[in-house]
């Protein structure tokens, strides 16, 4: 891996066996199919493997981090949840942790392994906002090298808060309806009572103490209005703090929830963390 590479295109000829490609993926989840793809770098391997979860409903997918990482050397995996973006089933929050759940199996599948030249140890989770979430509810998997939460947006704390906030609870519905076009099987009040259900289980604050014990990079933006910093990142930094300052690191960043001004901030930020823990 190299993150110097992130903005160069790679010296390849045309018909060398050794070229960047793009594989359709389909990945059993439940009853479904998962759309995805594969992106790989065209090196002769095994290469670090990098699955990126995108956010809710997944209108800003971080293509262009993907492809900066691939530059970099690594392949790197992109999805779409149940019930989302045309993928069959219904959507829900507990769906997309079950996917999650089950993309990392895949990568870890010794047919995929082999297929797809991959370092099995050296698997990085990568996800914004809602896949941010996802990235810290699974992070603490053994086969998890390291991992990078852009903007993590706590669905564990929304389903809580709203209980008891009407003006939370106001927020929560619009998000959800406006959310609504690429889902499927849903609806804004199936979502709402989904994360009350669940939102003490789901929380991440809960999670602090397991979290502190791995290698994580949390990425903030300051101008956040979506996640707000006072209510996802603040509280959660502070409770891993508690327990240890080694392994979680914090970046906050001059941007707003899709980092639309630091896009090319982002990769390089992202690209570098990954390189510092691939060389250790």
């Amino acid at each position: 891996m190299d993150s110097s590479k992130i903005f160069i295109d790679p010296e390849i000829e045309l018909g060398c066996e050794e070229f960047p490609s793009l594989y359709e993926l389909k990945i059993k989840s439940g009853e479904e199919e998962l759309i995805g793809a594969m992106l790989t770098p065209g090196n002769k391997g095994p290469n670090p493997t990098v699955i990126l979860f995108h956010g809710f409903p997944g209108y800003e997918d971080n293509h262009d981090l993907a492809q900066s990482l691939r530059r970099c050397g690594l392949n790197v995996l992109i999805f779409h949840y149940r019930g989302s973006w045309g993928v069959g089933g219904s959507f829900s929050f507990k769906n997309c942790i079950e996917d999650a759940k089950n993309v990392i199996d895949f990568v870890n599948d010794k047919k995929i392994v082999k297929t797809y030249n991959i370092d099995k140890d050296n698997i990085y989770l990568v996800g914004h906002s809602m896949g941010g979430f996802l990235t810290l509810t699974h992070c603490m998997d053994k086969r998890i090298k390291a991992s990078v939460a852009i903007s993590p947006y706590d669905f564990g704390l929304k389903g809580c808060i709203m209980k008891v906030d009407k003006n939370e609870l106001k927020d929560g519905m619009e998000m959800f309806s406006n959310a609504l076009h690429p889902l499927s099987g849903t609806d804004a009040k199936a979502l709402i009572e989904e994360t009350m259900n669940y939102g003490e289980e789901w929380k991440l604050k809960n999670k602090a103490e397991e979290l502190s014990k791995e290698k994580i990079l949390i990425i903030a933006a300051i101008g956040d209005t979506v996640g707000p910093n006072k209510l996802h990142h603040e509280p959660l930094m502070k409770e891993i703090y508690k327990y240890s300052k080694e392994n979680v690191k914090e970046i906050l960043i001059h941007a707003d929830h899709s980092y639309n001004n630091k896009k090319i901030l982002l990769s390089k930020i992202v690209a570098q963390y990954i390189e510092s823990i691939y060389n250790e």
